[in-house]
């Protein structure tokens, strides 16, 4: 049976020569191996083939014995023996014909749950070529109906047949719509991911469309750390659309969604610069709570009379990346003794000021403070 194992070798000369006679000594034959240089040191991983009976627990025991520190061993396949470049070059052609299957490839090339410093240059790598592959693709893709052109726009539920056009609408949308979406760079929308927000788990999804064609959606999922009583929401409009009023629309209706659910309340991140997703919050003319989160504004809007004060009873809640993309930056929570500011939102001055970025972000809000 073949085996990967990863360890972090004794920091001495010798280490990994008495782990090689160790698996000597019980007929385990190393097959290959890679060494990675990590702040803690070498860490090596090997693959290997045992006899009969076997298990990762015995593999771990005689790494233990051997110096070793930190071992994961897991069974693998024979494909694993050819080297690295070949493996790497291999995922490129796949990305290729699927830029999508970026995360399936990462997965089988690194299956570790920690990267080493090396890993992570290289995954970054193909993230890069994913994303440069999926530019070029979506300069490929069909044009939609634009404002002017007489189209009608019907907003709906989405659900899980809607995925394919959204992942087709995230291709036409800008590198900054994205962001301001996602709150961290988004190449390009993965099916599994699309699948997940046009019926989140306890949630629910609006899109916009025009002849068939997704150009814009809202989503509220549950807050998960406020028992269920809160949903976040957050929105993105393709970025022919935006101005239009049409982030305003299914903000409105991803809200009045959310109440018919039993949430008291919604919540959205939202970016201090990102004055058109503040100024659509204002034009909701709903009572709203904006607290500094970290590097970003929580914005809350009340569904109940009762709602926003009964959370001001509870601690801060720290925003965490979640549901659809990996945390790639520090997280904190508002501290302790920090006021909220609630507005009415009757009037101007309502939220913060934020700083105008010359129409770098849309007038209606479109371009999305959360990111459920």
């Amino acid at each position: 049976m073949l085996w990967k194992i990863r360890t972090e070798l004794a920091d001495r000369p010798g280490a990994l020569a008495e782990l090689a006679a160790r698996c000597g000594a019980d007929d385990i034959n190393i097959l290959s191996l890679e060494v990675f240089t990590a702040e803690s040191g070498a860490v090596d991983e090997l693959v290997v083939s045992t006899g009969v009976g076997w298990t990762s627990d015995d593999l771990a025991a005689l790494t233990a014995e051997a110096g070793c520190v930190r071992t994961t061993v897991s069974p693998c396949q024979a494909d694993v023996l050819s080297d690295a470049p070949t493996r790497y070059l291999r995922a490129v052609l796949r990305l290729i014909d699927d830029p999508l299957a970026v995360d399936e490839e990462l997965e089988a090339l690194q299956g570790f749950g920690e990267y080493t410093p090396a890993e992570w240059a290289r995954a970054d790598v193909l993230v890069e070529i994913a994303g440069r592959l999926s530019v070029q693709y979506a300069e490929e893709v069909q044009d939609v109906p634009r404002p002017g052109d007489g189209a009608l726009v019907d907003l709906r539920r989405a659900t899980v047949e809607d995925a394919e056009a959204v992942v087709a609408m995230h291709d036409r949308c800008s590198y900054e719509s994205r962001t301001r979406r996602y709150h961290v760079p988004m190449p390009r929308l993965t099916a599994r991911t699309a699948r997940h927000l046009s019926a989140p788990a306890g949630g629910v999804s609006v899109v916009a469309t025009v002849d068939g064609a997704v150009i814009g959606m809202a989503t509220a999922a549950p807050w998960e750390e406020l028992d269920g009583s809160a949903m976040e929401i957050a929105v993105l409009v393709e970025d022919g659309w935006q101005g239009q009023g049409l982030g305003s629309q299914l903000l409105r209706q991803v809200i009045r969604e959310s109440r018919l659910l039993g949430a008291d309340r919604v919540l959205c991140m939202v970016q201090p610069d990102n004055a058109a997703m503040l100024r659509t919050v204002e034009g909701l003319r709903m009572r709203t709570r904006v607290v500094p989160d970290g590097d970003n504004l929580m914005v809350a809007i009340a569904l109940s009379d009762q709602s926003l004060s009964h959370s001001v009873d509870r601690g801060p809640v720290p925003y965490r990346q979640t549901r659809a993309i990996p945390a790639h930056r520090s997280q904190s929570a508002r501290s302790t003794g920090q006021p909220a500011r609630e507005h009415a939102l009757a009037g101007p001055g309502a939220v913060p000021p934020a700083p105008d970025r010359g129409g770098a972000a849309d007038r209606d809000g479109a371009d999305r403070g959360g990111r459920p």
